[in-house]
């Protein structure tokens, strides 16, 4: 049995009316979700205290700290330009007392200065 051709077109229009009535809702949250997400990335991004200016000293390590955090110590060392810092490593294998490190540091647009463990020295 075949439907005439207006009872089919209407039978197809409600079938997409229903569809959209599901799909619609779904796609606007989805929509929003993603907004929203942007807006926060965004906002974080335009909060984050920026870095303006590196430097890579030679340092060496004078003392290690180990922290709880797997893998990360926090270890002072004396960098090339007389300065004894602590800086933030890494690495996995934490760097012994007396070892040769590259320590790489960092101004930030607040004037704040942080120093990262790169990698082992050469000496």
């Amino acid at each position: 049995m075949r439907l005439a051709d207006d009872k089919a077109r209407r039978l197809r229009w409600l079938v997409w009316r229903e569809r959209a009535r599901i799909a619609l809702p779904a796609m606007a949250a989805v929509l929003a979700l993603v907004g929203l997400l942007l807006f926060t990335t965004e906002w974080q991004l335009g909060r984050s205290d920026r870095t303006v200016e590196t430097h890579v000293h030679e340092a060496t390590v004078m003392a290690v700290k180990r922290t709880a955090a797997r893998g990360a110590a926090i270890i002072r060392v004396h960098l090339d330009d007389g300065r004894d810092v602590d800086a933030v490593s890494a690495l996995r294998l934490t760097p012994p007392a007396g070892a040769h490190v590259l320590v790489s540091e960092a101004r930030h647009a607040s004037g704040r200065l942080t120093w990262d463990v790169v990698r082992l020295g050469e000496r």
